[in-house]
């Protein structure tokens, strides 16, 4: 049978920098080169940003400027240190790493002794993996995992509100329906629900009325500016399942209260090619030919984009079972698992920036048994992490969103 211990373990600095790469770092988006990372952001980090028009002129033997003034401003990394703090108890974890070894049928002994501080550090990676990549793109406001006091606002918040960038709303009649109810069991009515299938996702904006959503307790958050997956019930009913946010814990919607009136915003199979194809039109061909650009969305479009290729297959074999390639007329389509409903990016990856520093004293990791000090049975674990993020030029991004 294996020997369980457990290695009080202080690291910072160096010795750290393995595992804040790891948080830090392996979140998806960074992974795939879509964030450009900056180390060393221990304060506030300027990045200047010049830009200038280009004006050829006649030749002339004597110099003429072409008399215009390069913009210079200034776009900031305001770093923020926040934790991971968790204690468990001694036998619940090794249970948990037998429950884990253990093959399916079998009974089998261990050799060897098992470090159970590097197993309680593994166990937890993923998930603050996960929490970094939501806390990168959606902010604080919108991740749940966040509940430090500092702000952090998130690359799409900070985009949607910038002066300069280039912006589209989905309230057309391809990719919108006005509601005149939502009731407070989630059920939606509009003129239509044809365009409208189970599963896909929808934004509610412009609420008029009390319409709360209740799914992580009372009083609940407005329903405003939530997206949802719904189920069709009628040729004018729809109701409201599950919050968007709550891909990953699975929690059906709940509801208080109820609404006269509201705007009900999508992008599905039935309007992808549609809006891709506007996105595309409007893109800054300065920008899409280079080789770092890429549209981001989410997983939910990327579905109906995937569907729609395979509808629109006409006599091909296998077109329900091949996998879809995700370009738009060559420009790469990048998922994003963990992002915002209904919305696309188009950016560069040169423009959006991730700072950390990995080998700054305010980034830590220790794991300790408490029992020869406190004589209480538990291990605990603190990871300290530091990170900002923001973007360079506002007028080379593309921001569509309901």
């Amino acid at each position: 049978m294996a020997q369980f211990t457990f290695t009080n373990n202080s690291y910072a600095g160096e010795a750290l920098a393995g595992f804040m790469a790891s948080t830090l770092l392996e979140a998806d988006s960074v992974k795939r080169g879509l964030l450009t990372v900056i180390n060393d952001v221990k304060a506030r980090k300027i990045i200047l940003d010049v830009d200038d028009d280009v004006l050829l002129q006649d030749p002339s033997g004597i110099f003429h400027d072409q008399d215009t003034t390069a913009q210079q401003t200034e776009s900031y990394l305001d770093p923020v240190v926040y934790e991971f703090m968790k204690q468990e108890q001694w036998d619940k974890l090794a249970q948990s790493w037998e429950a884990q070894s253990l093959k399916p049928g079998a009974f089998m002994d261990y050799e060897g002794v098992v470090d159970l501080s590097d197993f309680m550090v593994q166990r937890y990676l993923t998930k603050i993996q996960v929490a970094n990549e939501r806390l990168y793109w959606l902010g604080k406001g919108s991740t749940k995992e966040a509940t430090f006091s500092a702000p952090f606002p998130g690359l799409l918040p900070t985009i949607s509100a910038a002066a300069g960038v280039y912006k589209v709303g989905l309230g057309k009649p391809a990719t919108s329906l006005s509601a005149t109810a939502i009731s407070s069991s989630g059920v939606v009515t509009v003129n239509d629900t044809s365009t409208l299938a189970d599963g896909d996702v929808v934004t509610i904006t412009g609420v008029t009325g009390t319409s709360k959503d209740t799914t992580n307790s009372a009083p609940g958050i407005d329903v405003q500016g939530q997206s949802y997956f719904i189920q069709v019930l009628s040729a004018t009913t729809f109701k409201l399942v599950r919050n968007y946010n709550e891909i990953n814990s699975r929690k059906p919607a709940t509801f208080t209260g109820s609404a006269s009136g509201a705007s009900i915003s999508y992008i599905n199979v039935s309007n992808v090619l549609q809006v891709l194809g506007s996105v595309y039109a409007q893109l800054d061909p300065a920008d899409r030919i280079q080789t770092d650009f890429n549209l981001q969305i989410p997983l939910h479009v990327g579905y109906a984009y995937a569907q729609a290729q395979a509808n629109k297959a006409l006599n091909v074999i296998n077109a329900f079972t091949d996998m879809k390639k995700m370009d738009y007329l060559g420009i790469p389509l990048q998922i994003m698992n963990h992002w915002q409903a209904n919305t696309i990016l188009g950016a560069r990856s040169s423009n959006l920036f991730l700072g950390v520093d990995l080998l700054g004293d305010a980034s830590e990791l220790s794991t300790v048994y408490m029992k020869p000090y406190t004589n209480d049975n538990v291990v605990r674990m603190k990871a300290r992490m530091k990170a900002a993020v923001n973007f360079k030029f506002a007028n080379e991004l593309f921001y569509l969103s309901a």
